[in-house]
C-alpha cells in the first residue's frame, strides 16, 4: 500500500463519518442509540485507527530500514542534495508519524469510552460524546492528510473541511458572544428588577435558539440552553406568584451558562485564527516606523472576526467611534500575549505527553 492508497482510505473514512446524522438521535430512545449510532461511530473510529496503524508501518519501516516506502520520497539525500534536504525530509516523515501516533491514541480513548458508557447515562449525553468523537476523527484526518500531502506532493482533498470548520466555529462564537452581551451588557443596573433581567435573558435565549448556527452547537450546550429556557418560561409565566429568590438563582445560572459557552475559544482552529489575525493587526498598526493614526477600514473588517475573544476587543469592535489605533494597542497586546502563553503551555504539554493535533 502506497501513500496515495492511504490517502484514499483516509478520505473514505472521513466521508462515512460526515455522513452520520448524529443530531437525528438526540431525541431517540436509548435502544436506538445503542443499536444504531454507537456501532456506526465505533466502526468509524476503528477504521481510522486501522489506517493510522498502516501509516505508522508505512512511514516507520521506511525510516528504520533505510529503504524508501512505496509512494514516498527517499529519506536519504544524494551527494548533491545537501543537509537541508535531509532535515526537511526527516521533519516531514516525523510530522506524519507524530500526528498518526497521537491521533491513534486519542481515537482509541474515544472508542474505549463509548464502549464503557454507564447504564444511567442520559441519551443526549451519549449523542454528545459520539459527536465529539466524530469531530476528533475528522480533525485528526485533516491534519494528517495535510502533512502527507506536503511531504508526498499529493493533492489535498480534505483541507477545505478545515476552512469549513473554522467558518462554523467563528459563527458559533459570534452567536455565543451576542448572547453573553445580551445577558451581561455593560454590567448590572441597580434599577433593573429580577423580572426585567429574566425577560432580557428570555429574549437572548430565543435569539440564540433561532440563530442559523444553533444546530451546529454541541448537543450538551443545546440541552443546557433548552433546559434553562424551560425553567425561565415557567418562572415568567408564574407572574406575580413567582419567587424572587428562585428568579435570582435562575439569573445566576444563566449568567454562568453565558460565560461557559465562550469556552468555545479553546478550539484549536479559533486559537490559531485569532493569533494570526491579532499578530498581523499589531504589526500593521504598531510595527512600522510610520504607524497610522486610524485603523484602516479593511483591517477593521478583519478584526471583526475576533468578536467573542475578549471583552475589551468586543467593545472596540462594536463601537463605531473607536477607530483610533492607540485604542487598540493594549487590548491587542494583551490578547496576543495570552494566546502566545497558551501556545507555549500546550507545546510544553505536548513535550511531556507526546505530539498533539492541536498544532494543526
Amino acid at each position: 500500500m502506497n501513500a496515495r492508497d492511504l490517502q484514499e482510505f483516509l478520505v473514505k473514512v472521513v466521508e462515512r463519518t460526515r455522513a452520520l446524522d448524529i443530531r437525528h438521535y438526540e431525541w431517540r430512545e436509548r435502544s436506538s442509540i445503542e443499536g444504531e449510532l454507537l456501532p456506526a461511530v465505533t466502526e468509524a473510529l476503528s477504521g481510522a485507527i486501522n489506517i493510522f496503524n498502516q501509516m505508522l508501518t508505512h512511514y516507520g519501516d521506511g525510516r528504520e530500514d533505510g529503504v524508501p516506502s512505496a509512494g514516498s520520497r527517499t529519506p536519504h539525500a544524494g551527494p548533491s542534495d545537501g543537509g537541508d534536504r535531509v532535515t526537511h525530509v526527516e521533519l516531514g516523515v516525523q510530522r506524519i508519524t507524530d500526528l498518526a501516533f497521537m491521533a491513534r491514541w486519542e481515537l482509541y480513548r474515544e472508542r474505549e469510552g463509548l464502549g464503557k458508557i454507564p447504564p444511567g447515562r442520559a441519551a443526549w449525553a451519549i449523542v454528545s460524546e459520539c459527536g465529539r468523537a466524530c469531530r476528533r476523527l475528522i480533525t485528526s484526518a485533516i491534519a494528517i492528510e495535510d502533512a502527507m500531502c506536503a511531504y508526498e506532493g499529493l493533492e489535498n482533498t480534505l483541507r477545505h473541511l478545515y476552512q469549513t470548520e473554522l467558518s462554523r466555529s467563528l459563527q458559533v462564537r459570534r452567536a455565543y458572544a451576542m448572547f453573553r452581551h445580551t445577558i451581561v451588557g455593560d454590567g448590572p443596573s441597580p434599577e433593573e428588577s429580577v423580572r426585567e433581567r429574566l425577560r432580557r435573558a428570555a429574549f437572548g435565549i430565543a435569539r440564540l435558539v433561532g440563530n442559523d448556527v444553533y444546530g451546529d452547537l454541541r448537543a450538551s450546550d443545546r440541552m443546557r440552553i433548552e433546559a434553562v429556557q424551560r425553567q425561565l418560561t415557567e418562572w415568567l409565566e408564574a407572574n406575580r406568584h413567582c419567587d424572587p429568590l428562585v428568579g435570582r438563582r435562575l439569573w445566576q445560572e444563566i449568567e454562568n451558562i453565558s460565560e461557559l459557552l465562550l469556552e468555545v475559544n479553546k478550539r484549536a482552529e479559533l486559537r490559531e485564527h485569532d493569533q494570526a489575525v491579532v499578530a498581523e493587526a499589531h504589526a500593521k498598526l504598531f510595527g512600522a516606523a510610520s504607524a497610522p493614526d486610524l485603523v484602516p477600514q479593511d483591517l477593521l473588517l478583519q478584526l471583526q472576526s475576533l468578536f467573542g475573544r475578549d471583552g475589551e476587543l468586543d467593545r472596540l469592535i462594536t463601537d463605531p467611534g473607536s477607530h483610533s489605533a492607540a485604542d487598540w494597542r493594549r487590548p491587542l497586546e494583551e490578547v496576543l500575549e495570552g494566546l502566545n502563553r497558551t501556545k507555549r503551555e500546550m507545546e510544553g504539554l505536548q513535550g511531556s505527553l507526546g505530539p498533539s493535533l492541536s498544532s494543526f
